[in-house]
């Protein structure tokens, strides 16, 4: 006998027909293995940048949304408002002025009091706050406040 393909009998008469639904037990598998990973890594996402503030005793609140937010990182860049990367900087004080300025003109037009809120690493340089704090003031900006941990109670060294 040779070894070609012979027609197969599968009954008088008798159509086979084939399955023509899809399985989607292998995609509902993978979706929920995709989602347990978001789920794990979504909390270690976080917008903006990583400082450590620095402790207080007493503090006073204000509403961050109507404060304009600097940052100053341990290396003591001074972040633009809203920044997502590090490049996201003022290269130099003055163009935080100009901005600041622009900030006062807008809270004005609001008629709302400008407020500016900086938010420095404990680790950034005595001076850099000061130069901050400096170029705040020359925008014409009077009210500044620094954001802080608050803490336990003061400990008094004698």
């Amino acid at each position: 006998m040779s070894m070609g393909t012979a027609p197969v009998a599968r009954g008088k008469g008798k159509r086979v027909r084939s399955n023509a639904e899809i399985n989607v037990t292998p995609l509902v598998d993978v979706m929920l293995v995709l989602l347990v990973i978001f789920m794990i890594t979504a909390p270690t996402l976080k917008e903006g940048f990583q400082v450590t503030l620095p402790e207080a005793t007493e503090t006073n609140s204000v509403h961050v949304q109507d404060a304009r937010l600097i940052i100053i990182t341990e290396e003591g860049f001074v972040l633009k408002n809203q920044a997502a990367t590090p490049e996201d900087r003022y290269e130099k004080l003055g163009e935080l002025v100009t901005d600041l300025k622009g900030f006062k003109a807008e809270c004005e037009r609001e008629k709302r009091a400008p407020v500016v809120v900086i938010n420095g690493d404990r680790r950034a340089s005595y001076e850099r706050f000061i130069q901050v704090w400096n170029a705040v003031r020359q925008s014409g900006i009077s009210q500044v406040g620094f954001q802080v941990e608050p803490s336990g109670p003061a400990v008094v060294a004698k």
